[in-house]
């Protein structure tokens, strides 16, 4: 988790990018976003159970690629709304917003022992903590938060665009906690809706995939054609 700056999300352009896979090969945007011209029924009509099994498949290849740190963005990635940083309503209100497939994916990468951080422009740090801890409470304390909230730093030598120092940061605490921990650039996926900071985590070198926020349960397909 390295630390990072408050923007809104970029537009989606299917050519105006790509997006590399760990082994550094090229997926097309298009292929990337989940097919947006060709949702098809079959994810539109997934129930819980359905949604369940894929998450824990999802998280099963993760764990077989050596990831061991999944970074999420929140605001239109794990909530369907973008908050601007300024949600007025409540926690609960707010919780009502998590998107199904995240609450699976995030509790089968914990089973797995991925790590998990939250990494996003919002100040509302509280807020987002009070929501993870809503969903997740038996383990929202070991998922971390690197928000604008100014209660972080990153002093190392690492890309500062994007979310790349927010994820920076996060890495250094949470391998100060573990200390058989080691997380690296290979290791470690993005998932976030905005194409400016999925093209500064490749550029990094960094794995990353983006969500398209019409289509989400798109981001399981693109989990398992990893290789």
């Amino acid at each position: 988790n390295r630390g990072q700056r408050i923007e809104e999300p970029g537009t989606w352009n299917l050519s105006d990018f790509c997006i590399s896979s760990c082994m550094g090969s090229l997926w097309s945007l298009e292929d990337i976003c989940h097919r947006s011209t060709n949702k098809s029924k079959q994810q539109t009509e997934m129930n819980d159970q359905e949604l369940k099994t894929r998450c824990k498949e999802a998280a099963s290849h993760l764990t077989k690629l050596r990831i061991n740190f999944l970074a999420l963005d929140f605001d239109m990635t794990l909530i369907d709304i973008h908050t601007g940083g300024r949600f007025p309503g409540t926690v609960a209100e707010l919780s009502l917003h998590l998107r199904p497939m995240f609450f699976h994916l995030i509790s089968a990468a914990h089973a797995a022992g991925i790590k998990v951080a939250v990494v996003t422009f919002s100040p509302q740090v509280q807020q987002i903590s009070n929501v993870l801890e809503t969903h997740f409470e038996e383990f929202s304390h070991e998922i971390l938060i690197r928000g604008r909230d100014r209660s972080w730093s990153y002093e190392g030598n690492g890309m500062e665009e994007g979310k790349q120092p927010f994820m920076a940061s996060a890495v250094e605490e949470l391998e100060s906690k573990y200390s058989d921990l080691n997380i690296n650039k290979d290791t470690t996926v993005l998932v976030d809706d905005d194409p400016d900071n999925i093209r500064c985590a490749i550029s990094d070198g960094v794995r990353a995939l983006l969500l398209n926020p019409d289509q989400s349960h798109g981001l399981l397909d693109d989990i398992l054609r990893m290789p």
